[in-house]
């Protein structure tokens, strides 16, 4: 038994073991863990074989009924439009979830598609029939609230299949940290490896705001399950993904990791009550600082899922040493054009103890 694991269940997070980010995980491993009901769902990549899901599908499938379809889930991703297409349409992603729903014939399979392909019409053909949905590649709040709320409107009161949510933690840092790193001073290092947990507490913000609307009491009333957050941390190496993972603790989000991070998160993670709703202010100061040095996570969330957008109007002159109302960062160097820093991210190494919040 995981004991961090445990700990994150009584806290109200559901964990996941992360299949689709780490090969190292074998079939073994993920089967006893699945087998000893540590775990309410996986998620897989496009290497499973139909018998291979079923069998993944059949050892959650107490669960999933213990849960009333909320848990006990196997996610896997639907298969990309083909190259001549720029994206699926609402009835080709249909026809692909029915086909693999068909090859499996599992009622707890998720299907899972990008946050680009998930408008209201494809998310409203997918839950009618009947099949749970994970909207994934989410990288913004402002991404997580538009997923959200193209959930919410393909919602209807006889829908009753699970849907969620999926925030890429580290797909925020890392595009980040490169920028950070490239301007170089001080001031800029300091807020290396904070963007991700600011977006993701933002994004749990946005969760709350759409799913307290006067539509969403209506569903609720009539049955329908809340969408679900969840977060994905498989990107990191694996302390910091432990280390990201007990930050992000708060009821009712469920989060997924590869078997390691589980194991490094029992050895040196701590699981002490939420994490999230109490620190949407210093996300909000994190997220400014960023803007200050010209990094925005949205713009590099919509250059991640090349949504078209109408073009920026002309950049604005850079800011001469006025940091935004409120910051604790000194103006310092920004160092905008530093020619040749590195862009490797250096990260906790395996065995290090986790940073305190």
């Amino acid at each position: 038994m995981n004991h961090a694991w445990k700990r994150l269940k009584v806290e109200g997070v559901d964990v996941w073991i992360d299949m689709a980010a780490s090969a190292q995980d074998t079939a073994r491993e993920v089967r006893r863990a699945l087998g000893q009901g540590e775990v309410s769902g996986v998620r897989t990549g496009t290497d499973r074989s139909a018998d291979e899901l079923r069998q993944s599908c059949d050892l959650l499938r107490p669960l999933h009924r213990a849960s009333g379809g909320a848990r006990g889930l196997v996610s896997v991703p639907l298969p990309a439009p083909p190259a001549a297409a720029a994206r699926g349409t609402a009835e080709w992603w249909v026809a692909r979830a029915r086909e693999l729903r068909e090859a499996v014939g599992r009622p707890n399979l998720v299907v899972r598609l990008p946050a680009a392909e998930a408008g209201p019409a494809t998310l409203r053909g997918l839950l009618a029939l009947g099949t749970p949905v994970e909207v994934s590649g989410v990288r913004s709040p402002g991404q997580y609230e538009r997923a959200a709320t193209a959930l919410l409107t393909a919602l209807d009161g006889a829908t009753r299949a699970a849907s969620f949510v999926s925030f890429d933690v580290a797909g925020v840092d890392h595009p980040v940290d490169s920028r950070l790193d490239l301007i170089g001073s001080d001031e800029a290092k300091a807020l290396r490896g904070r963007a991700g947990l600011a977006a993701a507490r933002l994004a749990h913000r946005e969760h709350d705001v759409v799913f307290s609307s006067a539509r969403w009491g209506a569903l609720a009333a009539a049955g329908a399950p809340e969408p679900r957050l969840l977060w994905l941390t498989g990107g990191f190496p694996l302390y910091r993904a432990a280390h990201v993972t007990q930050e992000l603790v708060t009821r009712g989000t469920a989060t997924a990791m590869t078997l390691a991070a589980g194991r490094a998160l029992e050895e040196s993670g701590t699981i002490c009550g939420d994490r999230v709703w109490r620190h949407y202010a210093d996300a909000e100061r994190t997220l400014a600082y960023l803007d200050w040095f010209g990094i925005s996570v949205e713009s590099l969330a919509r250059r991640t899922l090349r949504v078209p957008r109408t073009p920026a109007p002309p950049a604005a002159p850079e800011p001469s040493g006025v940091a935004p109302a409120g910051s604790r960062l000194p103006p310092g160097r920004t160092g905008h054009t530093a020619q040749g820093a590195s862009t490797a991210a250096r990260r906790p190494g395996s065995r290090r103890p986790l940073a305190p919040a």
